[in-house]
C-alpha cells in the first residue's frame, strides 16, 4: 500500500507546490539598492545569484554589497566585501557613470556570463574574486534556464516564461483593493497600478482577467471618481489621468469591453482641458516651473489620446495641436529627441518623452518622418533608456514601445543590447527585481521599486510579442468579452 500511495502523494505535493505563487515556492531576494543621487556609485541586482553589486566610475571589479542568505551566491561562497575581478576567466572593460555608456563593462559581462552559465551543464558560473589580499576562484551553481532565443525579442520561450512568472507574481502580490504596494508616495499607487495592469494585459491569459478588473476598479475609485468635467482644476494628477487612460484603452482594445469607455473619455477630456493656451502642461491644472511645464506629461497625454481614438473616442484636436507645438519646441537639435521642455530642449533624459510621442504618432498614423526621427534617436542613444525624469521605469517602458512601433530592426538591436539588463533583473524565484539607472531614480522609489520593476521588465519583454497596441498589436478578443 505504501508503494502505491508514495508516488501519488509525491505527485500531489508537486502539483500543490507549483500551484502556489512563486514567492511562496522560493524566497524572492530583493537587492539592497542605494539611490546615490551624487552619482559616486551605482548599485544593481546580480540576477539569479541573489546578490547586490556596486560599481564606481572607471572600475572593472564588482564590489559585492549584499548576499541573500539562501541564494546561489551564498551557497557558492561569495561574500560581502568580495570584489569580482573576472567572469569565465575574462576581465571586463571599465564601468562608466556616463548615461550613454549604458550597460557596457562589468554589468554587461556579468549578465552575459549568467545567461551562458544557466543554459549549459554543469550550470556553473566561474568567478575570480579578491577577498582582502587573496585571489580566490569560485564555482557558483546557478539555476538552469534556456538562453534567449536566436530570434529574440520575438519567438522566445525564455521571454515567454519570464513574462508569465512576472504576471503570476503581480497577481499574487496585488492588494485586496486592486492596487499594488506603493513606495514613499501616498498616491503613487494609481500611476504604478496602471503599469502593473498593462503588464497583466500583455501576458494575455484569461486567468488574469479578475486581477485586471480589480485594478480597473481601484483606478475608478481612487482616481477617475475625482474628475469633474466642469472643473479641470480638480481631479487626479495629469500623470495619473494619462496612465489610467492608456491602461483603459489597451484593456478595451484587448477585450472589447465597452464599460470602460466613459471613464476613458473622462480622462482624455481632463487632459485636453489641462493643456494651456501655449501648449504646456503641468502636474495639475496650473502649469508650474514659471509656466515652463513638463513635456513628459504632454507626450503621455498624446499616447492616451491616440489610443482612445483607436477605441472610437473623439479627441480634442485643438488641444492636440497646441500640445504638439510645445513638443516640437522641445526637440533637441543635437539628438533629434525630445528634451525637458521648450525652455530646456537640451535635457539628456530623452527616452520616456521621445518614446511615448513616437508611439502616439505611430498609433495615430501621423507624421511618420518625425516618428522615425524619434525612434532613430532612441536607438542611437539607447544607453539613456534608464534615465527619464528621475525614473528608470518610464524610459524603458515608453522608449521600448516607441522603437517597437516605428523601427522593427532598431527594436531588435535595442533589445539585443538590453538582454544583459533583463538577465540581471531575473530572480532565482522567477519574477524580476528592480534595476535602476546611474542617476536619480527617486520617482521609482515613490512608485514602489518592486512592483514597478516587475512591470518594467514585463512590458519590455512584451514588446517582442506585439500584443498591446503600444507594441503594434491589433484589436483582439483575448478574454471573450467582445461587445459587452
Amino acid at each position: 500500500m505504501k508503494k502505491i500511495l508514495l508516488p501519488f502523494l509525491l505527485t500531489a505535493m508537486t502539483c500543490w507546490l507549483l500551484s502556489l505563487p512563486l514567492a511562496a515556492q522560493e524566497a524572492l531576494y530583493r537587492p539592497r539598492l542605494t539611490n546615490d543621487k551624487n552619482q559616486s556609485h551605482h548599485d544593481f541586482p546580480m540576477g539569479v545569484l541573489s546578490a547586490t553589486g556596486r560599481l564606481a566610475d572607471g572600475e572593472r571589479a564588482i564590489l559585492v554589497k549584499d548576499v541573500g542568505a539562501e541564494g546561489a551566491a551564498a551557497a557558492g561562497g561569495l561574500a560581502v566585501g568580495d570584489r569580482i575581478l573576472m567572469m569565465d576567466g575574462q576581465q571586463p572593460s571599465p564601468f562608466s557613470m556616463k548615461t550613454d555608456a549604458g550597460l557596457t563593462g562589468p554589468q554587461e559581462a556579468l549578465g552575459q556570463a549568467l545567461e551562458r552559465a544557466c543554459a549549459s551543464k554543469p550550470y556553473q558560473l566561474i568567478l575570480t574574486v579578491q577577498r582582502g589580499e587573496k585571489i580566490l576562484p569560485l564555482k557558483i551553481t546557478v539555476p538552469a534556464s534556456d538562453s534567449f532565443a536566436a530570434r529574440f525579442p520575438g519567438e522566445c520561450p525564455k521571454s515567454r516564461r519570464y513574462l508569465a512568472a512576472i504576471a503570476d507574481h503581480l497577481v499574487a502580490t496585488q492588494r485586496a483593493d486592486g492596487s499594488w504596494q506603493p513606495g514613499v508616495g501616498g498616491d503613487a499607487d494609481v500611476y504604478m497600478s496602471a503599469f502593473c495592469g498593462l503588464a497583466l494585459l500583455a501576458d494575455d491569459r484569461a486567468s488574469h482577467r479578475a486581477s485586471i478588473k480589480r485594478a480597473i476598479g481601484f483606478l475608478q475609485r481612487k482616481s477617475i471618481s475625482q474628475i469633474d468635467p466642469a472643473d479641470p482644476k480638480v481631479g487626479p494628477k495629469s500623470w495619473q489621468a494619462a496612465s489610467t487612460a492608456i491602461f483603459l484603452a489597451e484593456y478595451h482594445l484587448a477585450t472589447g469591453d465597452r464599460a470602460v469607455l466613459q471613464d476613458l473619455e473622462k480622462c482624455c477630456t481632463l487632459l485636453a482641458q489641462r493643456v494651456s493656451p501655449t501648449g504646456t502642461m503641468g502636474h495639475h491644472f496650473i502649469v508650474g516651473y514659471d509656466g515652463g511645464g513638463l513635456v513628459i506629461i504632454n507626450t503621455q497625454a498624446h499616447l492616451a489620446w491616440s489610443l482612445a481614438a483607436r477605441c472610437g473616442i473623439a479627441i480634442d484636436r485643438a488641444a492636440w495641436d497646441r500640445s504638439l507645438k510645445e513638443i516640437r519646441g522641445s526637440i533637441d537639435t543635437k539628438t533629434g529627441a525630445i528634451g525637458y521642455s521648450s525652455r530646456a530642449p537640451w535635457s539628456p533624459d530623452i527616452a520616456a518623452r521621445t518614446g511615448a510621442m513616437t508611439a502616439a504618432l505611430e498609433i495615430a498614423g501621423e507624421e511618420p518622418k518625425l516618428a522615425r526621427q524619434f525612434s532613430d534617436a532612441l536607438v542611437k542613444y539607447q544607453g539613456r533608456m534608464r534615465h527619464a525624469h528621475a525614473m528608470s521605469s518610464i524610459g524603458l517602458i515608453y522608449g521600448t514601445a516607441g522603437v517597437r512601433l516605428a523601427n522593427d530592426e532598431g527594436h531588435r538591436q535595442l533589445m539585443q543590447k538590453w538582454k544583459a539588463y533583463l538577465e540581471l533583473c531575473r530572480s532565482a524565484a522567477g519574477p524580476a527585481v528592480y534595476f535602476g539607472g546611474k542617476r536619480n531614480y527617486g520617482g521609482d522609489e515613490y512608485l514602489g521599486l518592486h512592483p514597478i520593476g516587475n512591470a518594467t521588465v514585463a512590458l519590455m519583454l512584451a514588446s517582442g510579442e506585439g500584443k498591446l497596441a503600444m507594441h503594434g498589436g491589433k484589436e483582439r478578443n483575448w478574454f471573450g468579452t467582445r461587445g459587452r
